[in-house]
């Protein structure tokens, strides 16, 4: 008996020893509708399951305000560090500058803050800028453009500015439009959007979306109309549901700029680990991860530094594994 006890004992001691050696860490997601999202919760549970930590994660399903309250509720439960994938940056000013008094860390995706110890993002200044360059000169540096954005989202808008900023340069080009998408059925709403809009404005030339979903519509309507000689639609993120409409012969959807979402959670785990841990001085304010350059048949060369694929080998590269 002496010896069973004995054994509980020494049991209940190395548990002790073990019990919180992990992190708690809070994430909340604006929504998982895509695949880009679901990307990020997916690295997000790999990374936090190879480091040994406790991964508590929301999903508001679109709602800002529900992802605000999914952040502050982390700040009532004391978690060691709080990670916000991605949303409308300036509505968690609030609840991160309680976070940061509280001595909690926040680690953000695509919402760059003064109350993050590091924003993990893509280079969206390099993805908008290629993406609103290859449309130009795609268009011959003439035409009209239409932009489907989404509200809020930092990286978006930089994307938006981007083209913006190359359209400048060209006399010839304007941007006729510009509409706001919501995360919400986006594809049926920017596919009814657009066929509407083209069938009162035919003389548009290339629909330039921030983002995937909106894209899947807006070729559709333009298959739909029959005008996929005369007007291209362009995006950033290469969800799955994107690349099967690029790969449909008659798809009007022609280059692409692809993310790792994958890559963007892990690393979002690594930041909020280190800042958990205390060796703030070694995380980035902000930290890259790649993109790519999807185009729909053989690519030209438009760009130098920058991964350039085909559909299929983008497919391979991000969903083969």
């Amino acid at each position: 008996m002496r010896k069973v006890a004995l054994i509980l004992v020494v049991i209940m001691v190395l548990s002790t020893l073990f019990i919180g050696q992990g992190l708690v860490i809070g994430a909340a997601s604006q929504h998982l509708g895509n695949d880009w999202n679901r990307g990020v919760v997916a690295g997000l549970r790999a990374e936090m399951e190879r480091l040994g930590h406790t991964l508590i994660h929301t999903n508001a399903r679109g709602d800002t305000g529900q992802q605000v309250a999914d952040v502050e509720n982390f700040l009532e439960r004391r978690v060691d560090a709080v990670i916000i994938a991605g949303g409308e940056g300036p509505a968690f000013e609030p609840v991160m500058r309680r976070l940061q008094q509280a001595g909690i860390p926040v680690i953000t995706i695509d919402i760059p803050s003064q109350y993050t110890l590091c924003n993990v993002t893509s280079d969206n200044f390099n993805a908008g800028e290629k993406l609103a360059l290859y449309t130009v000169n795609k268009m011959e540096s003439s035409g009209n453009i239409v932009v489907l954005d989404t509200p809020g989202w930092h990286s978006l808008l930089i994307r938006g500015r981007m083209l913006e900023a190359v359209a400048m340069d060209y006399p010839d080009v304007k941007i006729a439009a510009r509409f706001e998408v919501s995360v919400v059925d986006s594809v049926n709403y920017s596919y009814n959007l657009i066929r509407s809009y083209l069938l009162a404005n035919p003389d548009t030339h290339a629909i330039y979306c921030t983002w995937g979903l909106p894209a899947i519509g807006a070729s559709r309507a333009i298959r739909e109309l029959g005008l996929q000689d005369e007007i291209f639609v362009v995006c950033v993120d290469a969800d799955q549901a994107v690349l099967q409409e690029m790969l449909q012969p008659d798809s009007p959807l022609t280059a692409v700029v692809g993310q790792y979402p994958e890559r963007l959670g892990a690393l979002s785990v690594q930041m909020a680990e280190l800042a958990a841990k205390g060796q703030t001085d070694i995380i980035p304010v902000e930290a890259y991860a790649p993109i790519i350059l999807i185009e729909k048949t053989a690519p030209e060369i438009w760009f130098s530094s920058l991964e350039i694929m085909l559909p299929e080998e983008a497919w391979e590269a991000l969903y083969g594994n």
